[in-house]
């Protein structure tokens, strides 16, 4: 099972929880349990600043709204109009859950997980790179200058993964990559990038559609079988034009 199946079994588990608390009343020790347990899977799930952990946190179950003061009994009418606005907040608590639900089986959880990182300034990005090169070193201080994560899976934690596993799991977890190719391996004459850059540009293509940044070291040529993309060219001494480029794609992706 996957991570976004295991936050839909979650959902729809909160989901069948509303039956039952329309008999009992607002605050009572099931519908507390519901709403704390809820939140914090909420949270977990698509982040703590994210759209829907707000609009489940407003929802409000007790009248605000004034009554006649006419009316014959007022505490039992009191009782009536705070069990409307109970199971009315059901309503829009079962509405939330489901829309979650809705969401997650058509996207995934990367476009909400994105919109709630952004919102922490936490945006990730996910880097493409060959040897260790004083490059990358400044690529990655410049990311961080402007306020976001580089991911770069050699300086992380191995979590027991394969490579290749590793790789795709740190990109289901990034906002954008960066394909930094740098002139790493020579053959028959030419200059080219790590084989793993060339598979992880497709990887990247297949994960983030257009939100793929692509930097190229003069000289690195590709296969004939690499589609062209817009590249922005660098030397290891000159990043001016390539940190432009950063900003630029950035922004166009929304995440500074």
């Amino acid at each position: 099972m996957t991570d976004v199946d295991e936050a839909i079994d979650t959902l729809k588990n909160a989901v069948s929880k509303i039956s039952l608390l329309r008999s009992s009343y607002a605050f009572s020790p099931e519908h507390v349990e519901f709403i704390q347990s809820t939140g914090l899977e909420i949270s977990r799930i698509f982040g703590p600043d994210s759209p829907v952990g707000h609009n489940f946190a407003a929802i409000i179950y007790q009248n605000t709204e004034p009554f006649v003061a006419s009316v014959f009994n007022i505490e039992q009418e009191k009782v009536r109009l705070n069990h409307k606005a109970y199971l009315r907040g059901l309503d829009v608590a079962e509405g939330i859950l489901k829309s979650a639900v809705s969401q997650l089986q058509r996207h995934g959880a990367d476009r909400i997980l994105t919109e709630s990182r952004i919102k922490r300034g936490e945006g990730r990005v996910f880097i493409s790179h060959g040897k260790e090169s004083a490059a990358l070193r400044k690529v990655e201080r410049f990311l961080r200058a402007l306020g976001l994560e580089p991911v770069i899976v050699i300086l992380g934690a191995s979590e027991g993964l394969a490579v290749d596993d590793l790789v795709e799991k740190r990109m289901s977890e990034s906002d954008c990559a960066l394909i930094l190719a740098t002139a790493d391996d020579e053959i028959e004459g030419r200059k080219q990038p790590r084989l793993n850059v060339m598979h992880e540009i497709g990887l990247a293509q297949e994960k983030f559609g257009n939100k793929v940044i692509y930097l190229k070291e003069n000289g690195c040529e590709f296969p004939s079988n690499v589609r062209p993309k817009v590249w922005e060219n660098f030397t290891q001494d000159n990043m001016e034009n390539a940190f432009e480029k950063i900003s630029k794609e950035l922004r166009a992706f929304g995440l500074i």
